[in-house]
């Protein structure tokens, strides 16, 4: 297992997108210094270069014809320019079968910074400081022949939120005025049928 600190970007971990994965999939993508993150890089290269070892051993035809893929990349700003960040991509599908057939459901653990379970009432946006466990799992695609690394979702705590909604409503200052009735989040949402176009979980 490993841990990933770094800001978040892109959660979904509290309701399975459906929208390219039939079965549900929980995803988070988790962005920081490239500095920060050579150890867990040379450990996830390593795990690459066994696998494409391993599966070149089985088969020598594919020496000539393998790429690999890591599952992180550098990050860009909108101009296409180099952050000095990486990206880790994470996720986890939610509905899996097993070899006899069996299908049954799974989710990531989402805890705040003091390891208390969330509830999803708060959405995690884009910029919350998080740790991910993951599980590395080496993998050879047949049809791209590629051989790669992929990072299994295990667990989320959060350290520091920004929560998703509340950036453009930190742009006014308080006046004395009109006051409406405060709702629930959950209500809010249900009004406007969920929000489809979010930055962090939805």
């Amino acid at each position: 297992m490993n841990i990933i600190k770094g800001k978040a970007r892109w959660a979904k971990v509290f309701e399975a997108d459906t929208r390219y994965v039939p079965e549900g999939e929980y995803s988070i993508q988790v962005v920081l210094p490239e500095e920060e993150a050579v150890e867990v890089c040379e450990q996830l290269e390593k795990m690459a270069e066994a696998k494409l070892a391993e599966v070149v051993k089985e088969n020598p035809k594919l020496t000539n014809v393998l790429s690999t893929r890591q599952p992180f990349e550098m990050d860009t700003d909108e101009a296409g320019t180099p952050t000095g960040d990486l990206v880790f991509k994470s996720k986890m599908k939610a509905r899996v079968k097993s070899r006899d057939g069996r299908v049954y459901e799974q989710k990531p653990m989402v805890v705040d910074a003091k390891k208390t379970p969330m509830d999803g009432n708060t959405l995690i946006g884009n910029g919350s400081t998080v740790k991910i466990a993951v599980e590395p799992i080496p993998y050879m695609m047949q049809a791209t022949k590629t051989v790669g690394v992929t990072l299994r979702l295990k667990a989320v705590q959060v350290i520091d939120i920004v929560e998703y909604g509340n950036n453009a409503v930190s742009i006014f200052e308080e006046e004395d005025g009109f006051v409406t009735t405060a709702v629930q989040k959950d209500d809010a949402l249900d009004v406007f049928g969920g929000a489809a176009d979010a930055e962090g979980d939805f």
